[in-house]
């Protein structure tokens, strides 16, 4: 993807001001469409659990999700672009990534991985105890602190080794009082295996249905574990997502017909027949595990 200051042929902004400008500018759109959103990480954070330095490169914002249609009708009337939807990363449908050519980018989520209960449900929790913080000279609305604190915390699940300073801000900082507020909201959502994994105690899990799936962020082989992951998102499936064996066969057919572009960019060049027709056979034979995983859940 283009530099989005570069496409436009304006001046080079910095990412830090980007950022800020476009979680005001998706608050105007949001108020423009009536919809309820909260801003999330980067500059919604209260100063204390950012870790110095920090740079966040897009703006992250969770809408309602009753409300994500609307939304996503303002945005694209002002100039955003939808660049995947919400079932491009992965079974559940998490976000969606958006560009803008002058602010960069959007990641808009509509569910936070980690919160189990039901995406409408989370976000009124979220709601309740929300904020106005000033980004960009404009009032947006942001979670509570300690909901601040957990979206943090569940960030850190996904990638330990990456965000550990985000993990001594959030947790290892946090007074007794604040862990106490915390565990209150977490159990609330549901979000409790999520928390472990960021605070070492996931084996602690092993019996809950998304202990695999952290397991494997935890592990830092999520994003190749193939039909381990594929598994492990269906058992971890949060409340509200419809048939998501449906998903699984919606993954399957997906790689299946991009196995020779990624076989090509595996090698540098195009595969050959026989190539692909290995790769397949050995692609179907580890559904073979899928089908295990799926009738064991």
């Amino acid at each position: 993807m283009p530099e989005p200051a570069a496409a436009s042929g304006l001046p080079t902004v910095p990412v830090s001001l980007r950022v800020h400008l476009a979680h005001a500018t998706v608050q105007a759109v949001a108020d423009e469409a009536g919809a309820d959103v909260l801003h999330i990480k980067g500059p919604a954070v209260a100063q204390r659990l950012r870790p110095e330095g920090h740079v966040s490169v897009d703006a992250d914002v969770l809408v309602r999700p009753a409300h994500l249609v609307s939304l996503q009708a303002g945005l694209r009337r002002h100039g955003w672009q939808q660049v995947t939807t919400l079932r491009s990363g992965g079974l559940v449908e998490h976000s969606t990534n958006w560009c803008h050519p002058e602010l960069g980018q959007l990641d808009l989520h509509v569910r936070f991985p980690g919160i189990q209960v039901e995406a409408g449900r989370a976000f009124d929790v979220l709601w309740r105890g929300r904020q106005t913080r000033q980004i960009a000279h404009r009032a947006c609305v942001v979670p509570g602190e300690d909901a601040q604190r957990l979206v943090q915390l569940l960030h850190v699940a996904r990638d330990l080794e990456q965000h550990s300073s985000e993990l001594e801000l959030a947790w290892e900082q946090a007074s007794e009082t604040e862990r106490a507020q915390l565990h209150r909201l977490v159990d609330e959502l549901r979000a409790d295996v999520a928390l472990a994994a960021a605070t070492g105690r996931l084996e602690a899990y092993r019996d809950r249905p998304e202990y695999g799936l952290w397991k494997l962020y935890t592990e830092g082989t999520v994003t190749t574990a193939g039909f381990r992951r594929a598994i492990a998102e269906v058992r971890a499936a949060p409340d509200g997502i419809d048939r998501p064996r449906l998903h699984v066969i919606g993954y399957v057919l997906h790689a299946l017909v991009f196995m020779p572009r990624r076989l090509a960019s595996q090698s540098g060049r195009k595969a050959s027949l026989r190539e692909v027709r290995a790769a397949y056979r050995a692609f179907l034979s580890r559904g073979r595990d899928l089908t295990r995983g799926l009738t064991a859940s």
